[in-house]
């Protein structure tokens, strides 16, 4: 690759960021729109891209919870993703996050669940919790263990974790490996990069995560190991991919989890992305990074499972 390539892919890429972070931007608005505006606002970004033609979408019902099955080509196998989309507890839905579900699907070569779990204020933490542990404990029983991977980016990686930890206390069965992606894990705000990527998020502020809080927990305390895994007992869970971008405020969620499983005497892999924005690998129709985000997601399953 010649230099003026270079520059020019550089270019490229700096535009798409910039694209990503605006549409982010969209979401939110002047920062005073209601939730119902704000949770379309958060479809209408995830809905921009249109599915391929050989992705399929079935509305299917997982241990009581309605949830979607994305899967994208024709040849999938016999394994299982469970993918908790984000949006801090209060937003996000399975129906925004089909194109998100068909790469990691295309990536994978597996079927992709996304359950509508619960969302707050209207269903306030455990809720989430327990309709995550349903569809867990559904697909586990239906694929096996072995070929089940749970997942989720933001507010659903927090809730990837939460649900492993609660699935080994409750003596149930783990899945095969877990995936989380710029994970929303510790409600008091405590990790370093809260105040030290303040300037570099345009995505999540503290002040976000004080409301998020509030509504979802609704009087249970910010450091409940089930709402903010930091502070869980991460000991005896499978293995887990942790992607975290250099520049947002959960950068410390993602590392201190890391840390825990790893003291814990665990197996965990973690991910630092320079270059991005929070929970990127949203955008694979236009960033690259999200695309190299998804394809290390892949590479992992591929190597973990059998």
């Amino acid at each position: 690759m010649t230099y003026a390539e270079q520059v020019e892919g550089a270019a490229d890429s700096d535009s798409a960021l910039q694209r990503a972070r605006e549409s982010f931007a969209a979401v939110f608005g002047n920062g005073r729109l209601s939730l119902d505006e704000l949770r379309r606002n958060l479809d209408t970004m995830m809905l921009e891209s249109e599915l391929a033609e050989d992705v399929f979408v079935e509305e299917i019902v997982v241990g009581g919870v309605e949830s979607l099955r994305v899967t994208a080509g024709s040849d999938v196998d016999d394994k299982v993703l469970v993918w908790f989309h984000g949006g801090g507890y209060v937003m996000g839905s399975p129906h925004g996050y089909r194109h998100a579900a068909a790469a990691l699907s295309r990536a994978l070569g597996s079927a992709v669940v996304l359950p509508d779990y619960r969302l707050a204020p209207e269903h306030p933490f455990p809720a989430a919790l327990d309709d995550a542990a349903a569809v867990v404990d559904a697909l586990i029983s239906e694929y096996g263990p072995e070929h089940t991977v749970v997942g989720g980016d933001s507010a659903g990686g927090g809730l990837t974790v939460a649900t492993l930890v609660h699935a080994r206390d409750r003596g149930a069965a783990l899945p095969a490996a877990a995936v989380a992606v710029s994970p929303l894990a510790d409600f008091t705000a405590s990790g370093q990069s809260v105040a030290t990527n303040r300037d570099t998020d345009p995505v999540i502020t503290e002040r976000s995560l004080g409301m998020l809080a509030a509504t979802y927990l609704r009087g249970h305390d910010r450091d409940h190991p089930l709402a903010s895994p930091v502070f869980a007992d991460l000991s005896a869970l499978p293995p887990i991919l942790l992607l975290a971008s250099d520049s947002e405020i959960l950068l410390d969620d993602a590392v201190r989890i890391h840390q825990r499983v790893h003291a814990a005497g665990g197996n965990s892999t973690l991910s630092v992305y320079a270059d991005t924005c929070h929970a990127w690998t949203l955008f694979t129709a236009f960033l690259p990074r999200a695309r190299d985000g998804v394809a290390e997601i892949a590479d992992f399953v591929r190597k973990v499972l059998p």
